[in-house]
């Protein structure tokens, strides 16, 4: 814990040093998402992607973190891809990134990624020798940032990479979604994170963003109390609701952690959608499954193998050995507990530890490891020995190839592996306890219960190791108070050893106050009970010392001859068989005293009257005892008949042994004597048939450990061969993704360019011909088949000595325009250089465009101006012609000598100004505002005989003028036309 308090210290210090250097801001708390959702895909999973976020709003406030397996080699479309199908910002991640809301994040190539701090940070991914699952490193790197606040996707994909991913998700109380296997286009990842069991939905892509919005508004979750303050609160709506849990499952959670019971009741609220606790139970009544999802995610059964690897190479350094070496030198088998097994991982781990052992040390001992847990499930799937193939990241590739099998989509634990362990449903509180254990494993399971029932789990253990056994706790448990009978071996890695020895406590967990360290419980929900179970509860002491002086040995069992009670002193008598634990009262007494029990019980149960047999032998060592035994029936209760069996040493009386009321049939000798003769015969053949099965076996081995040699190089081959295609699965759908959009750019092109009436011909580097518009077949001789070819090869007369500017466009860039004559048109020759992908030039593009109608139009214009400068030229009176700025753009030859300038001078001068000689009427030069063309143009009409004066060399003269306005093709001012006549004063 202090190192890793100092760790958190250190990474704190250093996010603090780089903020205060200004490379990451520090985050503001709108800032942050609301919860962070990591999405693993793999093969298939682009459609998948693109269908979840067709379906997401962008303002949820919810981060996405992608995780794809991508191909180191090629390059990812996958953020053009993406962004079609989403409003939010679509990133390729860059190292120490902050995680904002509102925004998707993708991995990019060559890279794994994982979250520290809330920024994301990125390291190179092994080589492909050693298996890389880049969905478990941001999964768990995630889950460890974040805890409650992640929710983890996994979508379409091969393999199992995100299983132990959503396992650690789980594990800090996130939540899981998986996408439907028949919805997935490759099923591998979805089918072993479905396979956990710890999925919250599997649901398609389409619906997960509907769910995902639900989630993260509820109704009941976010109030801000704490575990305490929320149990107040709702004090009894707890209690009804632990009181049908217990009901259903048998297994009381009143005395777990507060905070995890509270947290896992909430986040189970949170995904029914209830909008209250009293709701939740109501749901509970109605929906009887969502009491097994509730039971399950407070079990929080969360494991792997070698979990925290620095702890079990202790093991395997110290205490591994010494139990070996122990057990080889007193010819007896090493037992092993592992209480709170899960799925087995942590049971097979301890298991592999011995085998290595007894290969390494060539000692061979006898391994029963004992693996019990609440959940049977987990028993059953533990049992199978299963696992998928991520299990290769905890596993290393010596021990997976020498205590793994290689099956489909994932690994079988090998048979001698798994019949060291003996997997049970077992209530660690309740059920009688393993005992004369050597080595007791429970690791991560204490930190979830409250110290009342740490303090009993503890004193099982006590009870059940032997003198100079081991306990191995988690990294975050203690022996608490059990330390006289405990020291410290290695108290870095939580390994103890017992030198004491304890004996198992009386007092019945059901005595505990029921409630969560609450004072008082007014409810009337199971008050009775508790109240009934109390009382009992205080005289039980008292009812066991009394029936001991009465009876040496007193058993309760019931109708299926399970013990439900024992009174007196059994532990000489009792004892528990290796193998399957059960309560089987036959499997718990000796074999003389059960055979008389089971044949009492049958009479009993025959009869309706007790009965007895007097001085049985039980054999022990160093000598024989005898007991006598006693078997009566009580009335029928609510658990149906109950059995009576008093034990007791044997009186002296006469024998009465089951089979006495048959010892004078003479029959019975020869009966006994045939059957004797027929278990031996079969026993003979037995032994004949195992040493013929033996030798096959020993055949079967040699050529199976062959086989294995081959599997081992095929499995690594197949390994590597299935990253590449699952990397090559997600270059080709990009690819095939970007081809539907180039299909449909071309699409777009072929119509563009069939719809153009513009010669238009691309040509490459080389000037080789890539593609022409069907306009251009009109000038040039072109076919389809043309395309590669030279544009010299065509032999065009007028782009024949073109070829030199062209090759100035490939070199220097630029537009050229050349117009040209072709056959009886005008044509205008454009080239432009033709830009690649990074602004180099890759060819030149060559426009023809038909300007013929523009040359004949241009003509008629320039006819009909020369005609109207012959009319003017040839007037008697002065004409002048202005531009739209007032300055003189023609005049007449009448013009030239009234006001007596050369045109070289005339034609440089404004209508304004004192240059040209022209005054109003009151012999004042005219301003550019009272122009007569300035009057003209704000009016937009003609002027007639204004009243001007002209100052020539023979003095000033009056004049009529009469202004008439020039017309753009808008309708606009654009000049005027000036005309001079004499004035009739001057006449």
């Amino acid at each position: 814990m202090e190192e890793k308090r100092n760790t958190e210290e250190e990474l704190a210090a250093e996010e603090q040093r780089v903020i205060d250097s200004g490379v990451i801001e520090p985050e503001k708390a709108e800032d942050k998402p609301k919860y962070y959702v990591a999405i693993g895909a793999s093969a298939g999973g682009l459609e998948a992607l693109q269908a979840f976020f067709d379906n997401m709003p962008a303002d949820s406030g919810l981060a996405f973190i992608v995780v794809q397996h991508l191909s180191p080699d090629y390059k990812s479309l996958m953020v053009e891809l993406l962004s079609k199908h989403t409003r939010m910002e679509v990133l390729r991640v860059e190292d120490g990134v902050a995680i904002r809301p509102n925004r998707i994040y993708l991995i990019p190539p060559k890279k794994n990624m994982a979250v520290y701090g809330g920024h994301l940070y990125l390291s190179e991914q092994p080589d492909r020798r050693v298996l890389n699952l880049p969905v478990d490193v941001l999964f768990r790197s995630l889950a460890e940032d974040q805890g409650e606040r992640v929710i983890g996707i996994v979508l379409s994909g091969t393999g199992s990479d995100g299983t132990r991913g959503v396992q650690a998700v789980k594990e800090q109380g996130g939540m899981v979604l998986v996408q439907d296997e028949l919805t997935a286009r490759f099923d591998g990842m979805p089918r072993s994170a479905i396979v956990t069991g710890i999925a919250d939905y599997v649901l398609s892509p389409q619906e997960m963003p509907g769910v995902l919005l639900q989630f993260i508004t509820p109704p009941y979750i976010g109030r801000g109390l704490g575990s305490e303050a929320t149990i107040a609160v709702e004090e009894d709506s707890f209690t009804r609701l632990l009181g049908l849990l217990q009901r259903k499952t048998r297994v009381d959670f009143t005395h777990y952690k507060p905070a995890t019971v509270v947290r896992r009741i909430e986040r189970r609220m949170g995904i029914v959608q209830a909008r209250s606790l009293d709701d939740y139970i109501a749901y509970v009544v109605r929906n009887p499954s969502e009491m097994n999802l509730l039971f399950k995610d407070l079990l929080i059964g969360v494991t792997k193998f070698f979990r925290d690897t620095e702890s079990f190479k202790a093991l395997a350094r110290t205490v591994v050995p010494e139990l070996v070496d122990k057990a080889a030198k007193e010819r007896r088998p090493v037992r092993i507990w592992v209480p709170g097994c899960a799925s087995g991982e942590e049971a097979y781990s301890l298991a592999i530890l011995f085998q290595q052992c007894m290969d390494e040390s060539g000692k061979r001992v006898e391994v029963k490891l004992f693996a019990t847990d609440l959940d049977k499930e987990a028993v059953e799937f533990a049992g199978i020995g299963r696992y998928p193939e991520s299990i290769a990241a905890d596993v290393e590739a010596g021990e997976l190839s020498r205590h793994f099998d290689k099956i489909k989509d994932g690994f079988k634990v090998k048979r001698n592996i798994r019949e060291m362990a003996v997997f049970a449903v077992q209530n660690l509180i309740k059920d009688p306890p393993f005992t004369k254990m050597d080595l007791i494993s429970c690791r991560n399971l204490l930190i979830y219960l409250q110290p009342v029932l740490q303090k009993r789990v503890l004193s099982i253990f006590n009870y059940a190791l032997i003198p100079d056994g081991f306990l191995f706790l988690g990294s975050s448990e203690t022996i608490g108070e059990q330390g006289e009978s405990f020291t410290a071996e290695d108290s870095r890695n939580r390994i103890f050893r017992h030198y004491g020895r304890g004996s198992l406590p009386l007092k019945d967990p059901s005595g505990m106050p029921q409630h969560f360290m609450l004072p008082k419980i007014d409810n009337d929900f199971g008050l009775q009970e508790l109240k009934c179970r109390n009382r009992y509860d205080a005289q039980e002491k008292y009812y066991q010392e009394l029936v001991s002086r009465l009876s040496n040995l007193l058993l309760v069992v019931n109708e299926n001859r399970e013990l439900v009670q024992t009174f007196g002193e059994g532990r000489g008598m009792l004892s528990i068989a290796n193998g399957n634990v059960s309560l089987d009262v036959l499997t718990l007494l000796p074999r003389e005293i059960a055979l008389a029990v089971s044949s009492g019980i049958h009479r009993v149960r025959k009869e309706r009257k007790p009965v007895a047999y007097g001085d049985i032998a039980v054999k022990s060592d160093p000598e024989s005892r005898h007991y006598d035994v006693r078997i009566d029936s009580t009335t029928e209760g609510a658990q149906g008949s109950l059995f009576l069996i008093d034990i007791s040493p044997s009186s002296g009386a006469a024998p009465c042994r089951p089979d006495a009321e048959h010892e004078d049939d003479p029959g019975i000798d020869e009966r006994i004597n045939d059957l004797e003769q027929e278990v031996q015969f079969t026993r003979e053949n037995l032994q004949a048939t195992i040493e013929e099965l033996q030798t096959s076996n020993e055949e079967l081995q040699a050529t199976n450990e062959e086989l294995l040699a081959a599997n081992e190089e095929l499995q690594s081959t197949n390994e590597e061969l299935q990253s590449v295609n699952e990397e090559l699965n997600t270059v080709n759908t990009e690819y095939q993704e970007k081809n539907l959009e180039l299909g449909a750019l071309n699409s777009d092109m072929r119509n563009l360019m069939g719809s153009t009436d513009i010669g238009t011909v691309f040509l490459d580097r080389e000037l080789r011909i890539r593609r022409f518009t069907p306009a251009m077949t009109r000038y040039v001789n072109i076919l389809e088949q043309d395309v590669g070819r030279p544009l010299h090869d065509l032999s065009v007369p007028f782009l024949a000595n073109l070829e030199e500017r062209m090759r100035g466009v490939l070199r220097d860039g630029g537009r050229v325009e050349a117009p040209m004559q072709y056959r009886d048109g005008h044509m205008l020759l454009r080239m432009l250089p033709f830009h690649g992908e990074n602004e180099t030039i890759e060819g030149v593009v060559l426009t023809l465009i038909d300007i013929t109608d523009q040359k004949a139009a241009e003509r008629a214009l320039l006819h009909q101006y020369e005609l109207i400068a012959r009319a003017l030229e040839c007037s008697p009176l002065p004409h002048l012609m202005v531009d739209a700025g007032g300055r003189i753009e023609f005049a007449n030859r009448r013009a030239l000598h009234v006001f007596a300038l050369p045109p070289r001078e005339l034609f440089k001068l404004y209508l304004h100004g004192g240059g040209l000689g022209l005054l109003d009427e009151n012999g004042e030069p005219f301003t550019e505002e009272t122009s007569p063309f300035a009057l003209v143009r704000e009016a937009g009409e003609d002027i007639s005989d204004a009243v001007v004066r002209v100052s020539t060399l023979d003095g000033e003269r009056p004049y009529f003028l009469s202004v008439s306005p020039l017309l753009d093709e808008n309708g606009a001012v654009d000049g005027a036309v000036l005309m001079f006549s004499k004035s009739a004063r001057s006449g």
